[in-house]
């Protein structure tokens, strides 16, 4: 098996950084723009304020709503 050339890798990293950079900031965004129910939902994320690249989300009133529900059924079973 022969070992690939320094130059060969940083082509490799290069293209495969170059095609994901494209997937992610050329193609997702066209898609979304001609498809209606993806630029729906991107409209509405914009409008309600919400990151979807966060994990947990706490300064979005929904999720304490959600919250205050989940503990108010919880504590009902108890």
């Amino acid at each position: 098996m022969s070992e690939k050339t320094f130059l060969t890798r940083i082509r490799q990293f290069v293209l495969a950084a170059g095609i994901m950079f494209s997937f992610v900031y050329l193609f997702l965004p066209f898609l979304t723009k001609s498809c209606s129910p993806l630029q729906h939902m991107a409209e509405c994320l914009e409008e309600t304020g919400i990151d979807p690249s966060r994990y947990y989300y706490t300064d979005v009133e929904q999720v304490q709503e959600g919250e205050l529900y989940l503990r108010s059924v919880l504590e009902d079973q108890n």
